[in-house]
């Protein structure tokens, strides 16, 4: 690797996700709240069969979506943390090389 110039690994997008991760959570519940608030007060005025099948459906809708902070967090947790960790020895290696560019040439 002769005349090679400066590399290093940018590891700003894996970030990103991270922080936005933490965003989604928090405006993933606040519609979660507000759709409850919501169907509150519709069930509050609505009686009968036909109410009770709507909020069948919506618990139902409700379950299937899930939480989406456990699927980041478990995203976040494995997947992400592996590529953080391949990163940190990558820019380790990198900045070995960096500072030792010509101790390869010979190998």
């Amino acid at each position: 690797m002769s005349d090679s110039a400066f590399k290093s690994a940018d590891t700003t997008k894996i970030a990103e996700f991270e922080r936005q991760s933490a965003e989604v959570i928090s405006e993933f519940a606040a519609i979660k709240e507000e759709f409850g608030r919501i169907n509150g007060t519709l069930l509050g005025a609505w009686k009968g069969s036909g109410a009770n099948a709507y909020k069948y459906e919506t618990d139902h809708i409700l379950e299937k979506i899930g939480s989406v902070e456990d699927v980041l967090n478990a995203i976040n947790e494995s997947a992400v943390k592996d590529i953080r960790s391949t990163y940190s020895e990558a820019d380790e290696q990198l900045g070995e090389f960096n500072r030792n560019p010509h101790s390869e040439e010979g190998e």
